[in-house]
């Protein structure tokens, strides 16, 4: 019994050691996706951020539209302005045509009443049956003789007036020739801006267009990027307007850089022209005291007093003052803030030639309604000699001012007041804002 009852009891012992010892299990194989998986997913990520990035540049192609299109509403009203012009002046060259033509009717028609009073007179002299009574009466051979010499003085007067007449009636057919094809001009004059109208007002209506339709595509496209990045359309709006701020500063870093770059050119240059205007004083007061010195040497002159008033006489010269481009200044400033309507000339709203030519009149300098036109009619300088109240122009071929198509009043320090296009009323910006400027002229 005793063994029997060890024996049971190695046996529990050994039962519970075996109980006690917790059955190892094969492990799981780890989950490893295919290399097609792996693929599929790369191929996702990428088109993904392919999308982010066509978007993005759909963003800012929307931004760049916008702009173009403004600029093409700009250069559109600017055509018209154009075409208004050749029109006044086709109405201007056609009212002398016709006042020319008028005269020389006139002028012909009192010569033709001259041919007719010398032909009466003639008529009235009677012929050669006429002439023949002077011969019965007592002084006959004498009044014969002075009826002959009036007759041929008759005779030399019809014919220099008749002369006189044909030259007149040339120069009358000419002159109405001139007024006919001035008439001309003014139809196709009229023709070309009505169409320039229509044109402009296209292009403003397009323009406007688009600014709705690309408001609408960009609420569109940020609230696609807020899918994809897996965040708030807020987010995604904020982003995409901190990116678009980002350009616009390094774009304005960029102009400030090269408005600087002018300033210290156009600081230089009047540096080295006052230096050389104090040279050249200091040369003429060496001159004078050298010569008060020789006059002191010689015997006292005695001098005439002069005929004409004695006084030293002043050229006027060119181009305007300082009061001048003050004043034009200063007109311009005032305007700060007021839309751009195309071929508007105040008094509260512009375009950019209408906003030049307002700001100037109020300094007592006419310019006209174009500004191909007021590139012509001032003095043409270079971009480093631009002091304040100059104009600025930019055109389609650099080579070309025929194809002007913006002006821009310079302030000083590289920037520049205009009225830019529509959408963007009357402000100040630095001059390579958007493109450089192509010519420069002043008042």
């Amino acid at each position: 019994m005793r063994t029997i009852s060890g024996v049971l009891a190695v046996s529990l012992v050994g039962t519970m050691g075996l109980i006690a010892v917790p059955a190892q299990a094969d492990p799981k194989p780890p989950v490893i996706p295919s290399q097609s998986t792996v693929d599929a997913a790369k191929k996702a990520a990428a088109a993904k951020a392919g999308q982010v990035a066509a978007i993005e540049q759909q963003l800012a192609s929307a931004g760049a539209r916008l702009e173009q299109l403004g600029v093409q509403a700009a250069k559109a009203g600017e055509l018209y302005n154009g075409a208004m012009y050749r029109l006044q002046q086709a109405q201007a060259e056609a009212k002398a045509a016709g006042d020319r033509a008028d005269k020389a009717e006139k002028t012909l028609a009192v010569q033709r009443q001259q041919i007719g009073r010398f032909a009466a007179a003639s008529y009235q002299g009677g012929g050669d049956l006429a002439k023949l009574g002077p011969l019965f009466t007592a002084d006959g051979p004498q009044q014969l003789l002075d009826s002959a010499g009036a007759a041929r003085s008759v005779s030399q007067a019809m014919q220099g007036s008749y002369l006189r007449y044909t030259a007149s009636q040339v120069v009358t057919n000419a002159f109405k020739l001139q007024k006919d094809a001035a008439v001309t001009k003014v139809k196709a004059a009229s023709d070309e801006a009505a169409k320039a109208k229509q044109a402009a007002e296209a292009a403003e209506a397009e323009q406007r267009s688009a600014v709705a339709s690309i408001g609408t595509q960009r609420r569109q496209q940020i609230a696609q990027l807020a899918v994809l990045r897996n965040t708030s359309v807020q987010v995604a709006n904020q982003r995409q307007r901190g990116l678009e701020e980002l350009a616009r500063q390094r774009a304005a870093a960029l102009a400030a850089k090269k408005a600087e770059e002018l300033r210290r050119r156009i600081a230089a240059r009047e540096a080295a022209e006052a230096r050389a205007a104090r040279e050249e004083a200091a040369r003429k007061a060496r001159e004078e005291r050298n010569n008060n010195k020789q006059d002191e040497k010689k015997p006292p002159k005695r001098h005439k007093p002069s005929k004409g008033g004695g006084g030293k006489k002043h050229d006027g010269g060119s181009g305007h003052n300082s009061r001048g481009a003050r004043a034009a200044i200063d007109f311009a400033l005032a305007q700060l803030g007021e839309p751009y309507i195309w071929a508007a000339a105040g008094p509260s709203s512009w375009d950019c030639s209408g906003l030049t030519m307002g700001a100037w009149k109020k300094a007592g300098v006419q310019l006209p309604h174009y500004s191909v036109a007021q590139y012509e009619q001032i003095k043409h300088i270079s971009e480093d000699d631009l002091r304040p109240g100059d104009l600025i122009f930019w055109a389609e071929d650099s080579n070309d001012p025929g194809t002007i198509f913006h002006v821009a009043m310079y302030l000083g320090g590289g920037r520049m007041i205009h009225a830019p296009r529509p959408g963007r009323p009357v402000t100040t910006d630095s001059i390579y804002y958007w493109e450089a400027p192509d010519f420069f002229g002043r008042p």
